[in-house]
């Protein structure tokens, strides 16, 4: 499922916006003045669709519908009650001529729930209490309500979690569980050198919650996967070489021929060396596949050789061609420095004269591009929709016109789409066919 459309009347009480989506393109770009509504649009579409509607709950709107490409619909509404405490929200769907779904999410009493709110401060970074139902976030300073802070961080709490609108699992519930399962939505928020969840191996050494530098979080991150892939490849390789013999025994197969043996012998040289490249395989030795000698005697065995060879690399594909393209595009920008990958440590960073460098003395510029790609190409699904706030901030201009350029390789990779909230016409730069203007029509 993807969205085609996007059109949200009365937003702030006066604004109406409709976002054709660039479906083929796979890329859209709003753009507009500040106060029109970009980033306010985009939390509420990703919090409509992962339980959080603190933005839904907050920003005056009269109607939001989502279009999706199967010309289904989801029209969101509210209705106040009494007030905001007791607003419920109303989601209608509609397929085709079938008779529409209806789902009325209502708020429950948080007095009442038994949850120990005390511990608040204890489990979520950046949070202190200023009051007896008051709380402040203090990156943003903004003044909070009980209601305010489950809704926006309730995620991070440890079980049992409490969701302002719980969803009750049952009939009623299931074609809106299945659009959200199916619609798999990523945002990328114009704050993202700061993360609020921690490794696992971080949280044994932090005696409270607190936010840390994302690229000290995405760097370990980074060398668990290589580690996983490679306990993989261990294991596969393990696997093969102690069946190898009664294989190739067995073997019944019509060896490959002396050409097509060659061909095959160089390529996997060519892979290995590219693996290397990449960090994922060490150094060895490589074969001379020129010089090697191969007679129909050996054919036999250089062919269940080359097939197992070929199953072991096979691991490596899909974050090979990743680890590839991020090393690329970041080595690309990057001035006197060089980016490279381990399983030990994840990113290692050196100057140009062989320094070590701690990627959190990377500049801002620097932090936010190696965050922002590292999210596209590792913590991406197939087929998802990925907002993205803001990705110009802290980029020199030569780096904001490269944006767009490296964005289409990567979704070349994986296919996704795409929605951009953006201010600078650097970012656009040629591509002003992807963009969608937010003039915001007065109703």
């Amino acid at each position: 499922m993807r969205i085609d459309k996007i059109i949200i009347k009365e937003l702030f009480g006066y604004l109406t916006h409709e976002i054709n989506i660039k479906t083929n393109e796979r890329i859209t770009i709003i753009h507009g003045p500040n106060g029109i509504g970009k980033t306010i649009l985009l939390r509420m579409i990703y919090g409509l669709f992962n339980g959080n509607y603190y933005e839904i709950r907050t920003i005056p709107f009269k109607e939001l519908t989502i279009i999706f490409n199967d010309k289904s619909s989801l029209i969101v509404t509210k209705e106040n009650k009494d007030n905001i405490k007791h607003l419920e929200i109303h989601l209608k769907y509609q397929k085709e001529t079938k008779s529409p779904k209806m789902l009325i999410l209502k708020p429950v009493d948080l007095e009442h729930t038994g949850f120990p709110f005390r511990i608040l401060e204890e489990d979520i970074p950046g949070i202190e209490q200023i009051g007896q139902e008051t709380w402040m976030y203090l990156p943003t300073q903004e003044k909070l309500s009980l209601e305010d802070v489950l809704e926006r961080f309730g995620q991070v709490l440890p079980p049992p979690r409490i969701s302002r609108f719980p969803l009750k699992k049952g009939s009623e519930t299931e074609w809106f569980d299945k659009i959200k399962k199916e619609l798999s939505i990523r945002f990328i928020e114009a704050q993202r050198l700061m993360s609020f969840q921690p490794s696992q191996s971080m949280k044994k050494y932090l005696r409270k919650p607190q936010m840390i530098f994302a690229v000290v979080k995405y760097s370990e991150e980074i060398a668990t996967t290589i580690q996983k892939i490679l306990s993989q490849y261990g294991s596969i390789s393990q696997d093969l070489d102690r069946t190898f013999p009664a294989r190739l025994v067995k073997s019944n197969t019509q060896p490959y021929d002396i050409t097509t043996l060659q061909e095959k012998l160089k390529s996997l040289e060519e892979k290995r060396e590219r693996l290397t490249t990449s960090s994922l395989l060490a150094k060895t030795e490589e074969m001379n596949t020129k010089d090697l000698s191969i007679d129909d005697q050996n054919r036999v065995v250089l062919s269940v050789y080359v097939d197992d060879v070929e199953k072991k690399l096979d691991v490596f594909n899909e974050i090979s061609n990743k680890i590839e393209l991020f090393k690329q595009i970041i080595n690309d920008r990057f001035k006197y420095k060089k980016l490279d990958l381990n399983k030990e440590n994840g990113f290692v960073f050196e100057t140009d004269d062989g320094k070590p460098l701690s990627a959190i003395n990377l500049s801002s510029g620097e932090q936010h591009e190696l965050v922002l790609f590292y999210e596209l190409l590792f913590k991406v699904s197939p087929n998802s929709l990925i907002l993205i706030d803001e990705p110009e901030l802290s980029l020199h201009v030569a780096w904001q016109i490269k944006f767009l350029r490296d964005l289409d390789e990567v979704i070349k990779l994986s296919p996704f789409d795409v929605l951009i909230a953006t201010h600078s016409p650097d970012i656009i730069h040629d591509r002003w066919d992807l963009t969608v203007a937010l003039e915001g029509t007065e109703t």
